[in-house]
């Protein structure tokens, strides 16, 4: 149970210092996760294909959300920048750990997707110089469709990494 909380607590740290400080801390933050997964957390090969995959699957989305005018970069560019693909890596460390009891509730951790999803969005907004590019409320029933489809692709790869750690 401990594990479970001091996952969550890292990335809930890690975000506020990510979204407040940029592109340096989230450097340091991405440095400081990596160590820490790897000492209390790491459990083999499969780990890093999770992470892999959920980076994989926020920094396609952020740019799609970027190419389709639903977010604005501040880079003025379509790509999202380097401490929003960090909070992927944070969050993704969470999925086998502190979600992980969610995800086996596949609806409850649907409902979570589509409320948390879109709610740090508009926090991180909020913080950052990244602004949504249609009227807000309009961005966040987008974003809460979005985050259905992450739920399922989400859950379904915590369910692999289930499988395959059961396998081992």
């Amino acid at each position: 149970m401990a594990h479970i909380i001091a996952n969550a607590v890292k990335f809930q740290i890690g975000w506020v210092l990510v979204v407040l400080y940029g592109n340096t801390m989230a450097m340091v933050c991405a440095v400081i996760a990596l160590l820490i997964y790897s000492k209390w957390f790491y459990s083999g090969i499969q780990d890093l294909i999770l992470i892999g995959l959920t980076v994989a699957l926020g920094f396609v989305g952020d740019t799609l959300m970027g190419y389709f005018g639903l977010l604005e970069y501040p880079s003025g560019l379509i790509v999202p920048p380097f401490w929003m693909i960090t909070l992927w890596l944070l969050f993704s460390m969470t999925l086998p750990w502190s979600l992980r009891p969610l995800i086996r509730r596949r609806p409850l951790f649907i409902l979570f997707c589509i409320i948390g999803g879109p709610l740090s969005y508009v926090v991180g907004v909020r913080l950052t110089d990244v602004e949504f590019g249609l009227e807000p409320m309009n961005v966040i029933l987008i974003l809460s469709a979005i985050w259905i489809v992450y739920g399922f692709v989400l859950s379904n790869f915590v369910t692999r990494w289930e499988t395959v750690n059961e396998k081992i």
